[in-house]
């Protein structure tokens, strides 16, 4: 049998190895949390592909930095890690740039090569000054990337067009085409859009008539094909409510009383607001009030007295569901970091509770959340979009 205080003394052993392996990992933990979130990020824009000599460097140095950890040299293992942290970073910033702006440097040079700027100056100006400014937002803002991808898509799309505008107005330069036939291959176009929406096209005065009447009929379209979808939601949910009902005898009566009178709620909220205020939705038996139209100052969470008029209206549409509880839900666009984003929806869903507090029934539940950019309802790559997604949601849920 082996000898009891040898055992003993194995044990104790064993115990101080395990003992300073966790405390290596802890410390290894603590050391490099921050060099290897920068890997993390690094290696998530693919660095290893587009930044191979600083993504190698970085690599190199939190190796060596793992090593004086191991060796006991804490101090030294700190340095390492702050210089692998910052190759790392720098390999993520050029991962992007080469991601994102590439194809509009290209498209650019092509533009240099086949002389474009004799014809189209402004237009390739315009693409020039917009890659800079992505380039520039990329350097001084890293973290936000949204913002200057959508830069870099602006000036990919304007490269591109200073090329097609520079082949036509090259025809029209050689006299390969009249100003006339020019004009009329711009119209056709648009004669094939008036066709499709069952419109006469008429150039009598110009194309700016002509454009107007389009947009006119298109936006009268689109919100008659919003209007008709909701209502057809709304329709099939009470369908299936006054459905259900029925087979419930005793209680039919009473729930179609209390549907009539929703739904009669329902128009009255609805007839409150134009379609660039808010729109009424429904969700379950929630009322959803989505007010696209109340807006904020870039950055702030303050309300706009240009707002008042708009939250009056809410106010009225509030007080028709008295046993309601409210939740306020606060929205941003994509532009900015997750973290400020969220901050910043959720102080102006406060700073909306805050004022209706201080203006209606004192004994209603009032709620406030911020989503950020996580919840969008419309495309963060175009401007109409991101001032749609900033927006403070109005959720009405009924009493248990």
């Amino acid at each position: 049998m082996p000898n009891k205080d040898h055992s003993a003394k194995y044990k104790k052993s064993a115990q101080a190895t395990l003992n300073k392996a966790s405390k290596h990992a802890e410390l290894a933990q603590i050391t490099f949390a921050a060099s290897l979130k920068a890997r993390n990020d690094a290696k998530g824009v693919d660095a290893q592909r587009l930044a191979g000599e600083a993504w190698r460097e970085a690599e190199k140095a939190l190796l060596d930095a793992a090593t004086r950890l191991e060796d006991g040299n804490l101090k030294r293992a700190k340095r390492l890690s702050n210089d692998a942290e910052q190759s790392y970073r720098t390999a993520e910033l050029s991962a992007i740039k080469a991601s994102y702006l590439s194809d509009a440097r290209q498209l650019i040079q092509k533009a240099n090569d086949e002389k474009v700027a004799r014809y189209t100056p402004k237009t390739l100006l315009k693409a020039k000054e917009i890659l800079a400014l992505a380039e520039k937002e990329l350097t001084e803002n890293r973290y936000d990337i949204d913002y200057p991808r959508s830069l870099a898509k602006q000036a990919h799309y304007e490269a591109k067009h200073a090329l097609a505008l520079a082949g036509l107005v090259k025809k029209l330069d050689r006299g390969k085409i009249t100003t006339e036939e020019f004009l009329l291959k711009l119209e056709a176009p648009l004669i094939n859009i008036s066709n499709a929406l069952d419109m006469v096209a008429s150039f009598d005065q110009g194309f700016d008539g002509m454009a107007d009447d389009l947009v006119s009929n298109i936006e009268s379209l689109r919100a008659d094909a919003y209007e008709l979808g909701e209502r057809r939601k709304e329709l099939a949910r009470l369908e299936n409510e006054m459905a259900s009902l029925e087979r419930r005898m005793g209680v039919q009566s009473q729930r179609l009383a209390e549907q009539q009178a929703q739904k009669e709620n329902l128009r009255k909220v609805d007839e409150l607001f134009s379609r660039d205020e808010a729109a009424v939705l429904t969700e379950g038996r929630n009322i959803l009030i989505r007010a696209v139209g109340l807006n904020f100052s870039p950055g702030s969470a303050q309300i706009n007295s240009q707002n008042f008029a708009l939250l009056q209206k809410l106010k009225t549409a509030i007080a028709l569901y008295p046993r309601y509880t409210l939740l306020i839900e606060g929205h941003t666009d994509s532009f900015g970091s997750d973290s400020a984003n969220l901050n910043l929806s959720f102080a102006r869903a406060e700073s909306v509770k805050a004022y209706l507090r201080a203006n209606i029934d004192s004994a209603k539940t009032i709620e406030a959340i911020g989503y950020g950019e996580t919840h969008p309802i419309a495309n963060n790559e175009t401007q109409e979009g991101r001032t749609r997604n900033r927006r403070i949601d109005f959720v009405l849920r009924p009493p248990l």
